[in-house]
Protein backbone atom coordinates (compact mmCIF):
# COMPACT_ATOMS: atom_id res chain seq x y z
CA UNK A 1 0.00 0.00 0.00
CA UNK A 2 2.66 2.25 1.42
CA UNK A 3 4.90 1.65 -1.80
CA UNK A 4 1.60 1.55 -4.29
CA UNK A 5 0.51 5.27 -2.75
CA UNK A 6 3.98 6.91 -3.53
CA UNK A 7 4.07 5.60 -6.79
CA UNK A 8 0.93 7.31 -7.50
CA UNK A 9 2.23 10.62 -6.08
CA UNK A 10 4.82 10.71 -7.51
CA UNK A 11 3.11 10.01 -11.09
CA UNK A 12 0.92 12.86 -10.12
CA UNK A 13 3.71 15.48 -9.12
CA UNK A 14 4.94 14.16 -12.62
CA UNK A 15 1.86 15.11 -14.32
CA UNK A 16 1.99 18.33 -12.12
CA UNK A 17 5.05 19.37 -13.78
CA UNK A 18 4.24 18.39 -17.01
CA UNK A 19 1.10 20.52 -16.70
CA UNK A 20 3.59 23.51 -15.32
CA UNK A 21 6.00 22.91 -18.07
CA UNK A 22 2.93 23.01 -20.61
CA UNK A 23 1.52 26.17 -19.49
CA UNK A 24 5.14 27.83 -19.64
CA UNK A 25 5.96 27.11 -23.03
CA UNK A 26 2.38 28.43 -24.09
CA UNK A 27 3.11 31.52 -22.54
CA UNK A 28 6.62 31.94 -23.89
CA UNK A 29 5.03 31.67 -27.06
CA UNK A 30 2.32 34.15 -26.15
CA UNK A 31 5.18 36.34 -25.40
CA UNK A 32 7.06 35.73 -28.59
CA UNK A 33 4.07 37.00 -30.14
CA UNK A 34 3.58 40.12 -28.10
CA UNK A 35 7.30 40.52 -29.03
CA UNK A 36 6.66 40.00 -32.88
CA UNK A 37 4.31 42.68 -32.60
CA UNK A 38 6.27 44.74 -31.14
CA UNK A 39 9.38 43.92 -33.53
CA UNK A 40 7.46 45.36 -36.51
CA UNK A 41 6.32 48.19 -35.07
CA UNK A 42 10.23 49.32 -34.14
CA UNK A 43 9.53 49.21 -30.51
CA UNK A 44 12.68 47.17 -29.88
CA UNK A 45 12.93 47.79 -26.29
CA UNK A 46 9.66 46.22 -25.62
CA UNK A 47 10.08 43.58 -28.25
CA UNK A 48 13.23 42.59 -26.23
CA UNK A 49 11.48 42.59 -23.20
CA UNK A 50 9.13 40.28 -24.81
CA UNK A 51 11.49 37.77 -25.88
CA UNK A 52 13.70 37.72 -22.78
CA UNK A 53 10.32 36.90 -21.03
CA UNK A 54 9.87 34.01 -23.62
CA UNK A 55 13.62 32.83 -23.28
CA UNK A 56 13.38 32.64 -19.18
CA UNK A 57 9.54 30.78 -19.64
CA UNK A 58 11.25 28.49 -21.73
CA UNK A 59 15.48 28.46 -22.34
CA UNK A 60 14.77 25.88 -24.91
CA UNK A 61 12.96 28.51 -27.18
CA UNK A 62 15.24 29.06 -30.84
CA UNK A 63 12.60 31.22 -32.70
CA UNK A 64 12.61 34.12 -29.58
CA UNK A 65 16.64 33.32 -29.07
CA UNK A 66 16.67 34.63 -33.12
CA UNK A 67 14.05 37.10 -32.41
CA UNK A 68 16.33 38.52 -29.75
CA UNK A 69 19.56 38.63 -31.73
CA UNK A 70 17.55 40.27 -34.67
CA UNK A 71 16.18 43.11 -32.27
CA UNK A 72 19.85 43.97 -31.26
CA UNK A 73 21.20 43.57 -34.95
CA UNK A 74 18.25 45.84 -36.21
CA UNK A 75 19.54 48.50 -33.52
CA UNK A 76 23.03 48.52 -34.60
CA UNK A 77 24.24 50.78 -36.93
CA UNK A 78 27.35 49.72 -39.43
CA UNK A 79 29.91 51.67 -39.19
CA UNK A 80 29.09 53.38 -36.02
CA UNK A 81 32.15 52.44 -33.31
CA UNK A 82 30.46 54.15 -30.01
CA UNK A 83 30.69 51.68 -26.91
CA UNK A 84 26.75 51.77 -26.82
CA UNK A 85 26.05 50.83 -30.62
CA UNK A 86 29.14 47.86 -30.62
CA UNK A 87 27.03 46.56 -27.11
CA UNK A 88 24.32 45.73 -29.58
CA UNK A 89 26.08 43.85 -32.06
CA UNK A 90 27.85 42.00 -29.17
CA UNK A 91 24.95 41.12 -27.71
CA UNK A 92 23.30 39.55 -31.41
CA UNK A 93 26.88 37.78 -31.33
CA UNK A 94 26.00 35.94 -27.78
CA UNK A 95 22.22 35.04 -28.71
CA UNK A 96 23.51 33.95 -31.93
CA UNK A 97 26.15 31.61 -30.48
CA UNK A 98 23.44 30.35 -27.98
CA UNK A 99 21.36 28.96 -31.02
CA UNK A 100 24.11 27.21 -32.52
CA UNK A 101 25.09 25.31 -29.03
CA UNK A 102 21.59 23.85 -29.24
CA UNK A 103 21.43 23.70 -33.13
CA UNK A 104 25.07 23.79 -34.80
CA UNK A 105 23.24 23.87 -37.83
CA UNK A 106 20.56 26.65 -37.49
CA UNK A 107 21.23 28.65 -40.88
CA UNK A 108 19.16 31.75 -39.62
CA UNK A 109 21.79 32.09 -36.56
CA UNK A 110 25.03 31.52 -39.19
CA UNK A 111 23.40 33.67 -41.86
CA UNK A 112 22.99 36.14 -38.87
CA UNK A 113 26.97 36.33 -37.90
CA UNK A 114 27.74 36.68 -41.26
CA UNK A 115 26.41 39.78 -41.63
CA UNK A 116 26.70 41.13 -38.46
CA UNK A 117 30.32 40.18 -38.64
CA UNK A 118 30.50 42.11 -42.01
CA UNK A 119 28.63 45.31 -40.33
CA UNK A 120 31.11 45.51 -37.51
CA UNK A 121 34.24 45.55 -39.90
CA UNK A 122 35.46 41.81 -39.06
CA UNK A 123 36.25 40.68 -41.86
CA UNK A 124 37.92 37.40 -40.83
CA UNK A 125 35.25 36.16 -38.75
CA UNK A 126 32.73 37.31 -41.64
CA UNK A 127 34.11 35.19 -44.60
CA UNK A 128 34.12 32.29 -42.03
CA UNK A 129 30.40 32.31 -41.36
CA UNK A 130 29.91 32.90 -45.01
CA UNK A 131 31.86 29.90 -45.72
CA UNK A 132 29.56 28.25 -43.11
CA UNK A 133 26.40 29.73 -44.53
CA UNK A 134 27.71 28.23 -47.98
CA UNK A 135 28.21 24.82 -46.13
CA UNK A 136 25.03 24.43 -45.14
CA UNK A 137 23.01 27.00 -48.57
CA UNK A 138 25.25 25.50 -50.77
CA UNK A 139 22.73 27.28 -53.61
CA UNK A 140 22.74 30.50 -52.03
CA UNK A 141 23.86 33.18 -53.81
CA UNK A 142 24.20 35.75 -51.03
CA UNK A 143 27.32 33.91 -48.92
CA UNK A 144 29.56 34.18 -52.34
CA UNK A 145 28.70 37.49 -52.95
CA UNK A 146 29.91 38.74 -49.43
CA UNK A 147 33.16 36.67 -50.10
CA UNK A 148 33.65 38.48 -52.80
CA UNK A 149 32.74 41.86 -51.39
CA UNK A 150 34.69 40.97 -48.64
CA UNK A 151 37.67 40.82 -50.69
CA UNK A 152 37.57 43.90 -52.49
CA UNK A 153 37.16 45.33 -49.26
CA UNK A 154 40.22 44.12 -47.92
CA UNK A 155 42.45 44.53 -51.18
CA UNK A 156 41.10 48.37 -51.85
CA UNK A 157 42.17 49.09 -47.95
CA UNK A 158 45.83 47.42 -48.49
CA UNK A 159 45.72 49.37 -51.89
CA UNK A 160 44.49 52.56 -50.37
CA UNK A 161 47.37 52.54 -47.27
CA UNK A 162 50.26 51.81 -49.75
CA UNK A 163 49.09 54.62 -51.77
CA UNK A 164 49.16 56.98 -48.97
CA UNK A 165 52.53 55.51 -48.21
CA UNK A 166 53.86 56.62 -51.27
CA UNK A 167 52.48 59.90 -51.46
CA UNK A 168 49.55 58.60 -54.74
CA UNK A 169 47.07 61.76 -53.81
CA UNK A 170 44.56 60.46 -57.18
CA UNK A 171 43.03 57.38 -56.93
CA UNK A 172 42.62 57.37 -60.49
CA UNK A 173 46.27 57.24 -60.78
CA UNK A 174 47.71 53.75 -61.41
CA UNK A 175 49.96 52.30 -58.03
CA UNK A 176 53.26 52.18 -60.95
CA UNK A 177 53.00 55.35 -62.71
CA UNK A 178 55.34 56.36 -65.97
CA UNK A 179 58.41 56.91 -63.37
CA UNK A 180 58.43 53.66 -60.83
CA UNK A 181 60.96 53.87 -58.14
CA UNK A 182 62.44 50.82 -57.36
CA UNK A 183 60.77 50.88 -53.59
CA UNK A 184 57.24 51.41 -55.44
CA UNK A 185 57.50 48.16 -57.46
CA UNK A 186 58.93 46.65 -54.63
CA UNK A 187 56.51 47.41 -52.60
CA UNK A 188 53.71 46.44 -55.23
CA UNK A 189 55.37 43.38 -55.82
CA UNK A 190 54.65 42.44 -51.83
CA UNK A 191 51.39 43.96 -51.74
CA UNK A 192 50.59 41.46 -55.11
CA UNK A 193 51.44 38.31 -53.62
CA UNK A 194 48.81 38.57 -50.69
CA UNK A 195 45.85 40.28 -52.66
CA UNK A 196 46.26 38.61 -56.50
CA UNK A 197 44.94 35.52 -54.49
CA UNK A 198 42.25 37.66 -52.58
CA UNK A 199 41.16 39.61 -55.81
CA UNK A 200 41.20 36.04 -57.62
CA UNK A 201 38.80 34.34 -55.60
CA UNK A 202 36.81 37.08 -55.23
CA UNK A 203 36.17 37.07 -58.63
CA UNK A 204 35.53 33.24 -58.52
CA UNK A 205 32.66 33.70 -55.60
CA UNK A 206 31.49 36.48 -57.26
CA UNK A 207 30.59 34.23 -60.83
CA UNK A 208 29.42 31.92 -58.48
CA UNK A 209 26.87 34.02 -56.97
CA UNK A 210 26.02 34.74 -60.94
CA UNK A 211 25.51 31.19 -61.41
CA UNK A 212 23.29 31.06 -58.64
CA UNK A 213 21.13 33.95 -59.18
CA UNK A 214 19.77 35.60 -62.46
CA UNK A 215 20.70 39.08 -63.22
CA UNK A 216 23.18 39.61 -60.21
CA UNK A 217 24.08 43.15 -61.15
CA UNK A 218 25.91 43.93 -57.99
CA UNK A 219 28.03 40.94 -58.22
CA UNK A 220 28.90 42.00 -61.41
CA UNK A 221 29.90 45.70 -60.02
CA UNK A 222 31.93 44.15 -57.95
CA UNK A 223 33.88 42.00 -60.08
CA UNK A 224 34.31 45.55 -62.47
CA UNK A 225 35.84 46.72 -58.90
CA UNK A 226 38.24 43.33 -58.65
CA UNK A 227 39.85 43.92 -62.29
CA UNK A 228 40.45 47.56 -61.39
CA UNK A 229 42.26 45.98 -58.01
CA UNK A 230 44.06 43.32 -60.13
CA UNK A 231 45.19 46.42 -62.49
CA UNK A 232 46.94 47.94 -59.94
CA UNK A 233 48.33 44.73 -58.96
CA UNK A 234 49.97 44.42 -62.27
CA UNK A 235 52.98 46.02 -61.38
CA UNK A 236 54.10 48.21 -64.07
CA UNK A 237 53.08 45.59 -66.47
CA UNK A 238 51.20 47.83 -69.09
CA UNK A 239 49.72 45.21 -71.41
CA UNK A 240 48.31 42.99 -68.16
CA UNK A 241 46.76 46.29 -67.25
CA UNK A 242 45.51 47.48 -69.81
CA UNK A 243 43.77 43.94 -70.36
CA UNK A 244 42.37 44.28 -67.03
CA UNK A 245 41.54 47.70 -66.93
CA UNK A 246 39.49 45.97 -70.59
CA UNK A 247 37.71 43.41 -68.60
CA UNK A 248 36.60 46.10 -66.05
CA UNK A 249 34.60 47.62 -68.26
CA UNK A 250 33.05 44.50 -69.64
CA UNK A 251 31.60 44.01 -66.09
CA UNK A 252 30.27 47.82 -66.21
CA UNK A 253 28.16 46.93 -69.47
CA UNK A 254 27.37 43.70 -67.65
CA UNK A 255 26.05 45.46 -65.15
CA UNK A 256 23.56 47.78 -66.52
CA UNK A 257 22.34 45.16 -69.19
CA UNK A 258 21.68 43.15 -66.12
CA UNK A 259 20.03 46.03 -63.93
CA UNK A 260 17.71 46.79 -67.07
CA UNK A 261 17.10 43.75 -67.66
CA UNK A 262 16.06 42.48 -64.09
CA UNK A 263 14.18 46.16 -64.33
CA UNK A 264 11.73 45.22 -66.93
CA UNK A 265 10.99 41.47 -65.43
CA UNK A 266 10.16 43.33 -62.74
CA UNK A 267 7.70 45.40 -64.56
CA UNK A 268 6.04 42.71 -66.31
CA UNK A 269 5.82 40.56 -63.21
CA UNK A 270 3.69 43.85 -61.41
CA UNK A 271 1.21 44.40 -64.61
CA UNK A 272 0.57 40.53 -64.50
CA UNK A 273 2.13 39.71 -67.55
CA UNK A 274 -0.41 41.91 -69.63
CA UNK A 275 1.15 44.32 -72.14
CA UNK A 276 -0.68 46.08 -74.79
CA UNK A 277 -1.45 44.76 -78.04
CA UNK A 278 0.37 46.79 -80.62
CA UNK A 279 -0.33 44.64 -83.92
CA UNK A 280 -3.68 46.68 -84.54
CA UNK A 281 -1.82 50.49 -84.99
Amino acid sequence: MHSGWKFVAVAALGGGLLGLTGCAKLEARNDLNKGVQAFKSAQFEAAEADFKEAIRLDPTFINAKLYLATAYQSQFVPGADSPDNMRLGQQAVQVYEEVLKQDPKNVNAVAGLAHLYFDMKKMDQARTWNLKQIALEPKNPTPHYFIGVIDWTRTFKANEDLRKQLGIAKASDPLIGTRPTRKNIEACRQLAQTSMPEIEDGISQLKQAMQLRKHYANAMTYVNLLYRQKADMECGNKSARKADLAMADQWVTKSLTARKLAAAEAAKAASGGIHEDSSSN
